[in-house]
C-alpha cells in the first residue's frame, strides 16, 4: 500500500499548472499561425500587373486552384476574395479591400484580436474562463457566419438584379 505525501491542495495546484502550461503550448501554436497568415498576405501582391487592386485570385499564387464552385457554376463562393482582401489589407489599402469583400476585412480583425489573445496567453497571461480551443471554435464560426451573410446577400442581390 503506497501512501501519498501529496495534499489534495497540491494535487490540485499541480492540475492547474498543467493546464495551464498546456494553454500556453497551444496558445503558442495558434498565434505562430495567425502571424504565419498575416506575413503570408504581406508576401503575396494583391494588385494586377496594371497595378490595380485585383477582386479576387491572390491565392494562386500560392499554388492553389481556381474556386471550384466558381469555375462549375459562374457563382462565387463564400471565401472567394477573402485572401486578396487580406493582402489588400497588409498592403494599406483598406478602401479596396474593403469594395473587394467586406467580410474578409472582418475576418481579418478577428484573426488579428485572436492573434494577439493567444500572444497574450503564450507570454503567460491567464486566459481567464475561455480556453484556446473555445476562442478559437469562436473566432471560426464567427468567420464563417460573416462569409455565409455576405454570400447570402450577394446571392439575392444577384437573384433581384436578375429580375428587374
Amino acid at each position: 500500500m503506497s501512501i501519498s505525501s501529496a495534499t489534495p491542495d497540491q494535487s490540485s495546484d499541480t492540475a492547474k499548472i498543467s493546464a495551464f502550461n498546456h494553454e500556453r503550448k497551444l496558445a503558442i501554436g495558434f498565434a505562430m499561425m495567425g502571424i504565419a497568415v498575416f506575413v503570408i498576405a504581406t508576401v503575396l501582391n494583391p494588385y494586377d500587373a496594371s497595378g490595380r487592386p485585383r477582386s479576387h485570385g491572390t491565392h494562386h499564387q500560392l499554388g492553389l486552384p481556381p474556386c471550384t464552385l466558381k469555375t462549375l457554376t459562374g457563382i462565387s463562393c463564400p471565401s472567394c476574395g477573402m485572401t486578396t482582401t487580406i493582402s489588400l489589407l497588409m498592403h494599406g489599402n483598406p478602401q479596396a479591400a474593403w469594395q473587394t469583400n467586406w467580410a474578409g476585412c472582418i475576418v481579418a480583425f478577428i484573426g488579428i484580436l485572436g492573434t494577439i489573445w493567444f500572444l497574450l496567453i503564450a507570454t503567460g497571461l491567464t486566459s481567464g474562463r475561455f480556453t484556446a480551443n473555445q476562442v478559437v471554435k469562436a473566432m471560426t464560426i464567427a468567420g464563417m457566419a460573416v462569409a455565409l451573410i455576405r454570400w447570402l446577400a450577394n446571392l439575392a442581390y444577384g437573384v433581384l438584379m436578375a429580375t428587374f
